[in-house]
C-alpha cells in the first residue's frame, strides 16, 4: 500500500477561549498608540494633499453644514465650481460625519486617519480569523495591513487612505455571504463597498472590487460548480455598491464628463508604476531614503513605501507553502503586482481596455491589494508557526514585535506620516498673511488671480478659508473649458478683465498688482458675435477683448445687443446673484461665472436659458425693459442620486435585518 501522504497544513488549533473583544480592544490600542504623536503633538501636522485639499474642503464643507446650507456650489475656486459633486470632498462617507458636525479643525484629520487605520485593522482581523483559529495570528495579520507602509505613505491621501481601509470588510461581506447567510451578507457587502466609492477616491474602490473578483476566484478554483452562487454575490453587492453610493455618483459623474479629465488616456503611460527597486522597502524601511530624507526613488515619493514589518515576507512565504491560504493570498498578490508594471508588463494595457479603467492613472496607488494579501499570508504562516511551536504567548510575543517594528518605522520615525512641525508653522502662518494682505482688502464681487498652485497663502486651497473669490484651485477635477479659459490667458491677457479679476500674483516681481480694467461680475456686452461649436469658441478666446465683444454659443434667443444697457448685483450668495437691469432690446446679460450644467437664470417666474459666454463663462438672453434676473445653482443630478441611495441604504438594511 501506497504510504499516506502527510498534509504539510498546520495541524488543527481550537479557538481561542478568551473573551471575544479582546483582540478588538487590543488593536483598537495598537492604533491609538500608533496615531498618539500626530493625534496629541503640538510639533506635529498633517502635510501635502491633506493639508492643501482635504482639510480645507472639509472645513468648507463643515462650516457650511453647522450653518444649515448644503455647498452645491462656491464661489472661491475656478471663479465658481460645483464643490458637493467633487467626490474629494467626501462629504457623504459616514466614518468622518462625527468630524463634520463637531468642527473641522486641522487635527481633526490625524483622527480622521487613525480612526481609519482601526477600521482596516478591524476589518482585516474579522476576515483573517475566517481563515486561521488562531487570534494572535489575526491580529498580527491586522496590524501588517493596517498600519502597512501603503498606509503610512498614503497619509496625505485621505479619500484613498479612507476607501483601502474599507477593502477588509469588503472581502468579510462576500465570505459570510459565501459560507452562509447569502442574502443578508450580499446586502451588507453592498453598503460596505458602497461606503468605499463615498470615501472619495473612485480609483480605490474600483481596484478593492476587482480585488474582491480575485478573491472570489480562489473559491471558483476549489469549486467551480459555485460559479453561478459566486457570481450572485459579487454582482449583488456591486449593485448594492452603486446603488447605496448614488448621492455621490451621479452628481460626480456629470463633473468628470466636464472635466479636464474626460480626455485623459493612461493606457499607455508610465506615470506612477511599479518600479522593482520600491519592493527592497519590504524589507529595508529607507531603501529609497523616504525617511533618512535623502530620497533617491521614483517622482512622488507617496507612492513607493511598503514596510509592513520585517517579519512580513517570511512569515508569508511560510503561508504561500505550508497553508491553504495561499490560493486567495497569491491571487490578491500576483495580478495586481503585475498590474502595476504598467504598460511594459501587457496586463495593465488589457485591463486598461475596461470601459473607464484607461482613465485610471498611477496604478501603484493598487498596491492596498498586494499589502493586503501578504497580510493574509503572513497570518496564515503565522498560525502554521504557532501551532508547530507550541510556546506560551508566542502569539502574543510575535504580534508585539512586528507592531513595535511598524509602529517605530512607519510612524515614529517615519516623515511620510505626518509632519514635524505645527499646522501653524506650515500653513498658518502663511493663510494669515493672505487674509490681512489680500483677502481683507479685495474688492467685494471682484476676483483675485494666481498661478496654479499657489502655497504662499497657506493651504493650496486657501480660497476656501480666507473667502476669498479666486481664479485657480487644487483639483483633479477642475472643469476642461475653464482651463482652457485660464489657459489663453497668458497668452492674452485681456482675458483677465472678463473674468472679473481686480487684482492678480506678477509671478516675475511678486508683487500684487491691480487690474484697472476689469469688467463688472454682471454686464452687457458691448457687441455680440455667435460662435457654432467649442473649438470656435476656444480659437476665439486668443484674440478676444472682452470690453468690446463677448462671444456666445449656439443656439439661444434673438439678440438684438443694447450697447447701453447696465446692470447690477442687487443682492447674491454663494449660490445665487440677483441682478436688475435695463435694456431697449433682447440682449445678452453675461454674468462672469464659471459656466457649468445647473445654473438656472428666472425672470418674473419664467426660466430663461442660460448659455456659455466667452467659452467658458455664462448668461443669459433678457428680454427687453426694467427688470430683474436671479441666476441660482442646482445640482442637476444630487436629487435623483439622493432618492436612490435612501432607497438602497433602506433596502438593503431590510433585506440584513429580515435575513440573519
Amino acid at each position: 500500500m501506497k504510504k499516506r501522504k502527510k498534509s504539510r497544513e498546520a495541524p488543527a488549533v481550537a479557538p481561542s477561549r478568551d473573551v471575544p473583544w479582546v483582540a478588538p480592544a487590543l488593536i483598537a490600542l495598537c492604533a491609538i498608540l500608533f496615531y498618539w504623536a500626530p493625534m496629541t503633538s503640538p510639533s506635529a501636522s498633517i502635510q501635502w494633499d491633506a493639508a492643501d485639499m482635504h482639510y480645507p474642503l472639509q472645513k468648507y464643507f463643515s462650516d457650511r453644514l453647522l450653518s444649515g446650507k448644503l455647498p452645491f456650489w462656491t464661489p472661491y475656486l475656478f471663479s465658481g465650481y460645483p464643490i458637493l459633486a467633487n467626490p474629494e470632498v467626501g462629504a457623504w462617507y459616514p466614518p468622518h460625519w462625527p468630524f463634520f458636525l463637531t468642527g473641522i479643525v486641522p487635527r481633526s484629520i490625524q483622527f480622521e486617519l487613525a480612526l481609519n487605520a482601526f477600521l482596516a485593522c478591524l476589518g482585516a482581523y474579522f476576515l483573517i480569523s475566517r481563515h486561521v483559529a488562531s487570534r494572535a495570528a489575526a491580529v498580527l495579520g491586522a496590524l501588517a495591513y493596517g498600519l502597512s507602509g501603503f498606509f503610512a505613505g498614503h497619509s496625505s491621501h485621505v479619500g484613498l487612505f479612507s476607501a483601502a481601509a474599507g477593502f477588509p470588510w469588503l472581502l468579510l461581506a462576500y465570505r459570510r455571504a459565501a459560507d452562509s447567510a447569502a442574502l443578508r451578507y450580499t446586502a451588507l457587502g453592498g453598503m460596505a463597498g458602497g461606503v468605499m466609492i463615498l470615501a472619495g477616491y473612485t480609483q480605490t474602490a474600483v481596484y478593492g472590487f476587482l480585488g474582491l473578483g480575485l478573491y472570489a476566484l480562489a473559491d471558483l478554483w476549489g469549486d467551480r460548480r459555485r460559479w453561478l452562487r459566486t457570481a450572485a454575490i459579487v454582482g449583488g453587492m456591486m449593485a448594492g455598491a452603486l446603488a447605496c453610493a448614488a448621492i455621490q455618483i451621479l452628481p460626480g459623474l456629470e463633473l468628470v464628463g466636464h472635466s479636464i479629465r474626460a480626455a485623459a488616456n493612461y493606457s499607455t503611460s508610465t506615470e506612477g508604476i511599479l518600479h522593482p527597486q520600491a519592493l527592497m522597502t519590504l524589507v529595508a524601511p529607507d531603501w529609497l531614503g523616504a525617511i533618512s530624507g535623502n530620497y533617491k526613488g521614483p517622482s512622488d515619493i507617496t507612492q513607493y513605501y511598503f514596510y509592513s514589518g520585517l517579519l512580513l515576507l517570511p512569515l508569508a512565504a511560510l503561508g504561500a507553502v505550508k497553508t491553504r491560504v495561499r490560493l486567495p493570498g497569491l491571487l490578491i498578490v500576483v495580478p495586481p503586482a503585475w498590474y502595476m508594471l504598467g504598460p511594459a508588463g501587457g496586463f495593465y494595457r488589457l485591463v486598461a481596455l475596461a470601459p473607464g479603467l484607461n482613465k485610471f492613472r498611477a496604478p501603484i496607488q493598487g498596491w492596498f491589494l498586494v499589502a493586503f494579501g501578504l497580510a493574509l499570508l503572513a497570518a496564515a504562516g503565522a498560525h502554521w508557526l504557532f501551532a508547530r511551536w507550541r510556546i506560551p504567548y508566542l502569539g502574543i510575543i510575535v504580534a508585539g514585535l512586528l507592531f513595535a517594528d511598524v509602529w517605530y518605522w512607519n510612524s515614529i520615525d517615519n516623515p511620510l506620516a505626518y509632519a514635524r512641525a505645527s499646522f501653524e508653522e506650515m500653513y498658518g502662518a502663511h493663510e494669515e498673511i493672505g487674509r490681512q494682505q489680500v483677502a481683507a482688502s479685495q474688492p467685494p464681487l471682484t476676483r483675485f488671480d494666481g498661478p496654479r498652485n499657489l502655497a504662499a497663502l497657506g493651504p493650496q486651497d486657501h480660497p476656501l478659508d480666507l473667502k476669498l473669490e479666486a481664479t485657480y484651485g487644487y483639483f483633479a477635477l477642475e472643469p476642461a473649458v475653464y482651463d482652457e479659459y485660464t489657459d489663453a490667458i497668458e497668452r492674452n491677457p485681456k482675458l483677465r478683465d472678463g473674468l472679473n479679476v481686480s487684482r492678480f500674483l506678477n509671478t516675475t516681481t511678486g508683487n500684487l498688482d491691480p487690474n484697472p480694467s476689469v469688467l463688472p461680475r454682471a454686464y452687457f456686452p458691448k457687441a455680440v458675435a455667435d460662435v457654432s461649436s467649442p473649438l470656435e469658441s476656444r480659437q476665439a478666446l486668443e484674440t478676444l477683448d472682452p470690453r468690446a465683444q463677448s462671444v456666445v454659443l449656439v443656439p439661444h434667443s434673438p439678440i438684438r445687443q443694447d450697447a447701453a444697457a447696465t446692470a447690477a448685483v442687487v443682492s447674491y450668495d454663494e449660490q445665487s446673484y440677483r441682478i436688475r437691469y435695463h435694456a431697449a432690446s433682447p440682449s445678452l446679460l453675461k454674468l462672469s461665472v464659471a459656466w457649468y450644467p445647473g445654473w438656472r437664470a428666472t425672470l418674473n417666474g419664467g426660466e430663461l436659458p442660460v448659455v456659455r459666454v466667452d467659452h467658458a463663462l455664462m448668461g443669459a438672453v433678457v428680454p427687453a425693459g426694467d427688470a430683474e434676473v436671479e441666476f441660482r445653482f442646482c445640482s442637476n443630478y444630487f436629487a435623483t442620486g439622493l432618492a436612490i441611495t435612501l432607497m438602497a441604504v433602506l433596502g438593503l438594511g431590510l433585506l440584513a435585518w429580515r435575513n440573519p
